[in-house]
């Protein structure tokens, strides 16, 4: 049997570079299919989780990442972290019925969401000159800000915290190998 990994970034570090969240959901869902599906819901929860940390639900969701939800669902049960993926799927659920992988339409959904129009979304455009600070003008009315602090306090505290969890998981893994 080979060394035990020590951390589940072990599975996950290799992924970047056959995994493509970059160029659409199309590139996406094939480059996905390169990887085993156990190996790529830990990666997707990492990015998730990653992303979150950087810049809240409104950059994870507003960012290529966002084409990931689906498997960072899955990818925080599948770890232990049903709280995670309560979390991830509660906010998820303000884009819509459906979960829009395509970027475009993960925004028309944050401002559908938000209760803004496009003519809001134009002056908050001229207002701040940036496409992602208007997005954060227009996110302020969806409750993001105390989702994102359970979000936090549980990555740390559910089953262990995420590093702990997710690197049980990796390890389960490598033992079916």
């Amino acid at each position: 049997m080979a060394n035990q990994i020590e951390s589940y970034w072990e599975l996950v570090e290799p992924i970047f570079r056959v995994v493509d969240i970059y160029n659409g959901s199309e590139k996406y869902l094939q480059s996905s299919s390169k990887v085993s599906r156990p190996s790529l819901l830990l990666f997707a929860a990492h990015m998730c989780l990653a992303e979150i940390h950087n810049g809240g639900f409104l950059q994870f969701f507003w960012n290529n990442t966002g084409v990931l939800e689906p498997e960072a669902v899955e990818g925080f049960t599948v770890i232990g972290m049903s709280q995670m993926s309560s979390l991830l799927t509660e906010a998820a659920a303000l884009l819509g019925s459906t979960y829009p992988r395509d970027r475009e339409q993960r925004w028309d959904a944050l401002v559908l969401a938000s209760g803004h129009t496009d003519d809001d979304m134009e002056r908050f455009v001229q207002q701040h000159q940036n496409l992602y600070l208007a997005f954060a003008e227009a996110a302020k009315s969806l409750p993001f800000d105390a989702m994102e602090q359970k979000f936090w306090t549980t990555a740390e505290t559910e089953n262990g915290g995420f590093q702990e969890a997710a690197t049980r998981y990796a390890r389960s893994l490598q033992s079916l190998q």
